[in-house]
């Protein structure tokens, strides 16, 4: 009998990082409760998790190993921690535990800001993203900003430290993103002393503070020059079906469409085959879900309201995981899109959660229980998909406002339009206007 399988959003490659609500640590349970939930987790994952072998990871080894530390956490912030760094040891993105304040939500995915985000660029964390309206962007901070020191600590020992705490993750990749997200955690209504450095090395001093924020999947579209459509899809869920049937509605005049999922870290399975249904004829397969015991989940896609024909360019990047990698590798395989990235690969981060598992003290337990393999029988989980197209992401690009690898994906499309399969054969540009790319990237 098939299965229904729920692909989760990632929250942990987002700009939000979720945090706890409370203004004090929590007391960790009684040690006979901390050691009941440490085996309620370890259990979880011994019975469900999708690899039998736990990707080399000796599990009962493991819980030797931690159930101890975790009979001694004097804060529930600690037991947590104890509990992420043992899930850590699978090197799974997907496996995530959620403490009760955390008030975990697949439905609804939120968290703390501090209303930017910092990505690794040219090797330094840099501000990618400033959100419209906010404290940050009140205080001047913008993008292309370097941070230097947070609450008085260098930056990069505070990279180090994180990523000895949360141990691994799919790639190495999405180890990186998930510590610049983590850089600013802390709890909701606490600010955070953040040195930022601009490019002529002047250094600004800014306090922050950490606020609430639910993280809203939406899809905007508009049209750029040459009749080329442009549609962004932040993450994969029921919410965004209609806005993109309605964005689709929009763009069946246009000569060609650009995809953007580089802030798009995935969602539920069902509503990337509405996405891919407008593009590929119905029943395409895209691929598989496997459980431990053996049994496959086909994903098809089904007819859309229309078929778009006209040549398609998909934007990616590190943070582009999950169900963007299922809709972006499907696309690459058939050739039915060209696919322009930031990064030489994508997250890596593709494994199947069909169910939360509710835990004794109210947290919540995400455990990847299958595999997936592309329609060519590609593994996306642990190497990414590598794009056809890499434009490499710059601080100065960021400080101006260009947004370079858009400018390529308009130029690929803009080929693709003009000489159809011969496109690579061909040496073409088309005049942009500055206006149409200037952007305020997250990725």
């Amino acid at each position: 009998m098939s299965r229904k399988i729920v692909l989760l959003l990632l929250l942990l490659i987002c700009p939000l990082a979720a945090s706890a609500p409370a203004q004090t640590a929590l007391p960790a349970p009684d040690r006979a409760e901390r050691l009941r939930l440490f085996d309620q987790v370890w259990q979880s994952v011994c019975d469900n998790y999708y690899d039998p072998a736990f990707n080399g990871v000796d599990w009962r080894r493991l819980r030797q190993d931690y159930r101890g530390v975790a009979a001694s956490a004097a804060t529930r912030a600690d037991l947590y921690a104890v509990f992420r760094k043992m899930l850590g040891e699978l090197g799974d993105a997907h496996t995530r535990i959620y403490a009760p304040e955390e008030s975990f939500d697949r439905y609804r995915p939120s968290g703390v800001t501090i209303g930017i985000t910092v990505r690794p660029i040219e090797g330094v964390a840099t501000v990618t993203w400033v959100e419209p309206g906010s404290e940050a962007e009140v205080r001047g901070i913008r993008a292309g900003l370097r941070v230097v020191r947070i609450d008085g600590q260098p930056v990069a020992g505070q990279l180090d430290r994180l990523r000895r705490e949360l141990v691994g993750s799919s790639t190495a990749t999405s180890l990186e993103l998930q510590c610049h997200d983590r850089l600013f955690f802390g709890m909701r209504g606490t600010a955070t002393e953040v040195v930022f450095e601009d490019d002529q090395s002047r250094l600004l001093t800014v306090s922050l503070t950490r606020r609430f924020v639910e993280h809203r999947r939406r899809v905007s579209s508009r049209m750029l020059a040459h009749r080329i459509g442009y549609i962004e899809i932040t993450g994969f869920g029921p919410e965004i079906e209609h806005e993109f049937d309605e964005a689709m509605m929009r763009m069946q005049d246009s000569q060609g469409l650009i995809i953007d999922l580089r802030n798009n870290g995935g969602g539920f399975v069902n509503s990337v085959l509405h996405v891919a249904s407008y593009f590929l004829p119905p029943d395409t397969d895209l691929g598989r879900f496997v459980s431990r015991q053996g049994g496959v989940t086909m994903r098809r896609t089904s007819a859309a309201q229309g078929v778009y024909r006209a040549p398609l360019t998909i934007l990616v990047s590190s943070r582009s995981a999950s169900g963007a990698e299922i809709l972006a590798a499907a696309m690459q395989e058939r050739r039915r899109a060209m696919i322009v990235g930031s990064h030489e690969t994508t997250c890596g981060c593709l494994l199947g959660v069909s169910q939360t598992i509710h835990l004794f003290d109210g947290g919540r337990l995400n455990i990847s229980d299958s595999d997936f393999l592309t329609s060519a029988g590609r593994r996306i989980e642990g190497s990414g998909l590598q794009p056809d197209i890499l434009v490499r992401p710059r601080t100065r690009d960021l400080t101006r406002g260009d947004d370079r690898l858009l400018q390529s994906a308009i130029e690929a499309t803009g080929r693709r339009i003009a000489f159809g399969e011969r496109h690579r054969e061909v040496d073409f540009s088309l005049e942009i206007p500055s206006f149409v790319t200037t952007s305020n990237l997250q990725n």
